[in-house]
């Protein structure tokens, strides 16, 4: 699973994809090269280690996959940076444009409101966006509740103590999760 972290710069923040994440993944991808090309000198068929190439593509795309966020408090931007290696897409923001930032919860597979998450069907999820108006948003992450374990709010909390911008957090976390010895175990 892609991880995001914060990383405080000099001149405001950033919200990305973890270095473990692209450590781990080249590390894989220098593995896979190296069976490539030791099997392919000793003779062995291209055709015959396609499930190598696969792997190699798929570890190859996440050590250059970039999804960052750049909260830049000298020039009062916020930079959305998305795709692979050099082919990304970038979108800017000024502060002013923003609204706030929003924290929400809902149970995925319902419309209900008041819906308590199940252990399958239906999660509980988080999303952390930019609220840009009225119905203009840009989410920036969408987790599961269980699997964030509370680093998407405290990230969310960190961009807003250092960018100044305004925070809404639609319940307090795990207000409705009943959490059992089960989930709990490691």
């Amino acid at each position: 699973m892609v991880r995001h972290a914060t990383y405080i710069k000099p001149n405001g923040i950033q919200y990305r994809v973890t270095n473990m994440f692209h450590g781990i993944c080249g590390f894989f991808s220098l593995f896979l090269i190296w069976g490539l090309v030791l099997n392919l000198s000793e003779g062995v068929s291209l055709f015959s280690m396609i499930h190598i190439l696969i792997l190699l593509l798929l570890t190859l795309a996440g050590t250059f996959y970039r999804d960052t966020w750049i909260f830049n408090k000298q020039d009062q931007t916020i930079t959305s940076i998305y795709g692979f290696g050099p082919l990304c897409r970038r979108e800017q923001f000024t502060f002013s444009e923003v609204h706030q930032l929003e924290l929400t919860h809902f149970v995925r597979g319902t419309t209900d409101k008041d819906a308590k998450p199940t252990k399958r069907r239906f999660r509980a999820m988080i999303v952390f966006s930019l609220s840009l108006g009225e119905n203009d948003t840009r989410d920036i992450e969408i987790i599961a509740e269980k699997t964030s374990a509370g680093r998407t709010e405290s990230a969310v909390q960190a961009i807003s103590a250092v960018t100044g911008l305004p925070l809404y957090v639609d319940r307090p976390r795990d207000l409705d999760l009943h959490v059992s010895y089960k989930d709990m175990k490691w």
